[in-house]
Order: C-alpha cells, then sequence, then structure tokens
C-alpha cells in the first residue's frame, strides 16, 4: 500500500466523549496497520474544529442522539467531500471498501479469521485484536447464538470475504445505546477490519 504516513500530521486533541485518550507509539502503529489512516485523519480533523471550545477547560456536554447525528451527518459530509465512497447497508451501516476481498462472504456459522481496531470518532483506540491475540487475528465463529456481537459489527462482518479490507461507521442504535462500560452513551463507532481467511461450515 501506499505510505502517507511521512507526511501526514496529526494533530493532537480533547476527547468528546469523557473518556481518556492516550496518544503512544502504539496507536500509530494500529493507524499503520489499514489504508485507514487517511481516513481516521480526516476524522480528527472533522473533531478538532467541534471540540475547539473544550481548549478552555469546559466540561463536555452530556451526549444526546440529536448530537451524535449532526457529528454523523458531518463526518459523512466530510468523507465525501474528501472522495471517499461511502456506502449503507441495508441496516444503516456506513463503509468504506479500502480493498476488494475474494470468494465466498460470511455465512452463519463459518470460521472467521479477522483483525480490527475499534476508534471513538476522537481517534482513541478503544479496542483492538492486538490486545487479545498474539498474531492479532481473532478466530471465531459467525452469528454463533452464544456469543452474539453487536448489531453493527456483525452487520459489517457479512460485507468481508477473505482479503477484504473495510471501515465501518456504527451508530450507537446498532453498538451500545446509551452506553456501557467505557463507551459512553450515543456514541458512534469506527472500526478498520481486515478478514485474512474464512473458512465454511462444514454440512454433514
Amino acid at each position: 500500500m501506499s505510505d502517507n504516513r511521512q507526511s501526514l500530521k496529526i494533530i493532537i486533541i480533547p476527547t468528546v466523549v469523557n473518556t481518556k485518550v492516550v496518544y503512544s507509539q502504539r496507536f500509530l502503529k494500529y493507524l499503520a496497520m489499514f489504508k485507514t489512516i487517511k481516513t481516521v485523519a480526516i476524522l480528527f480533523a472533522f473533531i478538532f474544529t467541534i471540540t475547539s471550545c473544550l481548549d478552555s477547560g469546559e466540561t463536555p456536554a452530556e451526549r444526546t442522539p440529536e448530537m451524535e447525528a449532526s457529528e454523523i451527518n458531518q463526518v459523512l459530509l466530510k468523507l465525501e467531500q474528501e472522495g471517499y465512497n461511502v456506502d449503507t447497508t441495508e441496516l444503516g451501516i456506513y463503509y468504506i471498501v479500502q480493498k476488494e476481498g475474494e470468494g465466498l462472504f460470511p455465512a452463519e456459522g463459518d470460521t472467521c479469521y479477522m483483525e480490527y481496531t475499534g476508534y471513538f470518532l476522537d481517534g482513541s483506540v478503544f479496542d483492538t485484536s492486538h490486545d487479545h491475540f498474539p498474531d492479532g487475528i481473532w478466530e471465531f465463529v459467525f452469528r454463533d447464538p452464544e456469543n452474539p456481537l453487536i448489531p453493527g459489527f456483525e452487520d459489517g462482518i457479512a460485507l468481508l470475504n477473505k482479503g477484504a479490507e473495510i471501515d465501518m461507521i456504527i451508530p450507537s442504535e446498532f453498538a451500545y445505546g446509551q452506553g456501557t462500560d467505557g463507551i459512553p452513551p450515543y456514541t458512534t463507532l469506527f472500526f478498520a477490519t481486515k478478514m485474512h481467511d474464512l473458512k465454511p461450515v462444514l454440512i454433514p
């Protein structure tokens, strides 16, 4: 992939989700793993414009559905202005195909081998497969009723065949809604994903 990192200037900004932000070499490494780096930089620039008022030390306003909807609309507009092809699933998940894959798409019961990093819209990482697996690749059964995923993430994974790289923007309606541990209310999530392999379920 082309290396845009040398010319990229990342702006360190205050968070808008009331969580502690720690920018480190590990965080920059996560960005570099995907073609997502320019996309995330655009999100940084967007959030910087709506958080500049926090420089004075003001407490962030309580998050609302209206606030989230406004952020999503502005992010999508900015991405489209930058030339990104943003598609939408029937459920309502926004996604950008960074690299096309090949072969079949995951079906219920298939075993997936996937790499992912999840960001808040301020660019801070809240979860990554590299924190859980030595090689960073998560092995799981797609649509396993015993291990359900948030609806938006599951919907996006259905777009990933072998070798595909996709960025997902998941509104809180299809994620954690009014919030959970570590995820504030009405918070849109951004996932960078790559499907390394896919093994169909064996049907007797």
